[in-house]
């Protein structure tokens, strides 16, 4: 009996969030595409992405705050998903980690702009790093939603096509912050290594590693 109240409940935490998910994205269509489309596209070009910046003004920092709650609850959605989180109180927990974790690597890249006074690098590093972990959630939300209400359970189909899209992506992240480091500012090719190791790449090993097992 107790597990049977319990399905319902469950449903209702993850029907909660992929509706919050849906919502997200239906504002950025109706009202900001114009500036999220040129948001998106600079994951391919960095002209879009130059663009976008030089326009910063109130949309594109509301474009920025409600992808970076999409990515969040889509984030939380899969990860949920694939360590079988159920519970209300443990997928707050799940969503507040995610957040954590996006909020630490911005202020590190913050804190290391102003030790070295190269803010606008900062600006650009943040920016850059951001833009492909937001869209990388704003694809996943097919798969988010899915991944809970298929008729069977896909959720290895899931997490290998999640995964090769997480691959294709930060490839392109790490060679956009590798041009824009080496070309823009003409750093050190160590430094740039070393900053893509310790804020990029390490932590997402952690992450992986931390949920996969």
């Amino acid at each position: 009996m107790i597990a049977l109240a319990k399905i319902p409940y469950n449903q209702d935490i993850s029907f909660i969030l992929v509706v919050v998910s849906f919502l997200l994205i239906s504002l950025i269509k109706g009202v900001y595409w114009k500036h999220a489309k040129l948001f998106f596209m600079g994951v391919f070009a960095q002209r879009y992405a130059n663009q976008y910046l030089r326009e910063e003004n109130a949309f594109t920092e509301r474009v920025d705050l409600i992808t970076f709650l999409l990515m969040c609850v889509n984030f939380t959605l899969l990860i949920a998903k694939l360590q079988s989180v159920m519970d209300v109180l443990s997928m707050v927990l799940v969503f507040s980690l995610v957040v954590l974790y996006f909020l630490v690597k911005i202020a590190l890249i913050q804190i290391l702009g102003s030790l070295f006074k190269v803010q606008d690098l900062a600006k650009l590093a943040r920016f850059f790093s951001l833009i492909f972990d937001k869209t990388l959630g704003f694809v996943l939300f097919p798969l988010a939603v899915i991944s809970y209400f298929f008729v069977f359970d896909i959720t290895f189909a899931v997490l290998i096509i999640s995964f090769s899209f997480f691959i294709i992506l930060l490839i392109l992240k790490l060679f956009w912050l590798w041009e824009i480091g080496t070309n823009s500012f003409g750093l050190s090719n160590f430094y740039i290594f070393l900053y893509l190791c310790v804020l990029e790449i390490f932590p997402l090993l952690l992450l992986a590693r931390g949920v996969i097992y």
